[in-house]
């Protein structure tokens, strides 16, 4: 059996050396997601080359083979990375609005700001390169979900009063495949009828109804 390979500060490196090297390679993955991300956006999963994301980067392809050994590896970790930061920066941006001034049309306008960006683009590129990727429709697979989900938690967190609200989980789940749906269409006209509008409109009246007057007879149908 060969010997395993030792680490350059050895068993004896300080936790602060350790540190430093666990944030060198994250800072080098980040690096090359990065630039995944942007290549995704500009030139769609088709026109993805890696030859552009390690220049893009700045590093070596050994850099790129030694982190990722196969494009899809690359390219579902940057789709992760996609939601992860829109995560990170949909909670920010709820917390940097005051909890007495939060409401429900706020809270959509948040919501499609995910949908609107370049990383959405992203995601995009991807979900359409799966329809015809086993490897990478089988990775991708639970993405959907997982805004899903991420939408309710955050909703959760700013209006905790709409825990027991009747089909939430559903509204929510129709309000983000309806904003899918919006971008994936503005992409191509921008919106001139303003139906983003109209959606937003349609939600906030139903997120504002008093409970009493739901129709919950025929959405139980």
């Amino acid at each position: 059996m060969s010997p395993r390979p030792h680490s350059h500060h050895g068993p004896d490196a300080s936790p602060r050396e350790r540190q430093s090297q666990a944030e060198r390679v994250e800072a080098m993955r980040g690096r090359l997601l990065d630039a995944t991300i942007d290549c995704l956006a500009a030139s769609g999963y088709g026109g993805l080359s890696t030859n552009d994301v390690v220049r893009r980067a700045g590093v070596s392809r050994g850099a790129l083979a030694h982190h990722f050994p196969s494009k899809t590896d690359l390219v579902v970790a940057a789709g992760q990375r996609l939601i992860d930061e829109r995560a990170a920066e949909f909670r920010q941006r709820f917390a940097a609005i005051p909890q007495g001034e939060r409401t429900i049309q706020q809270a959509l306008d948040v919501l499609w700001s995910f949908f609107e960006s370049s990383t959405f683009a992203a995601i995009v590129e991807l979900d359409v390169a799966a329809r015809t990727h086993r490897e990478l429709r089988r990775s991708l697979a639970g993405t959907g979900e997982q805004i899903a989900e991420l939408t309710r938690s955050v909703f959760l967190e700013c209006f905790p009063d709409y825990a027991d609200r009747p089909f939430l989980d559903e509204v929510l789940s129709a309000v983000v495949a309806l904003f899918s749906g919006l971008a994936l269409q503005n992409m191509v006209d921008d919106d001139p009828l303003g139906r983003r509008r109209a959606v937003r409109g349609l939600v906030g009246a139903l997120l504002s109804l008093p409970v009493t007057d739901l129709p919950l007879g025929s959405l139980a149908r």
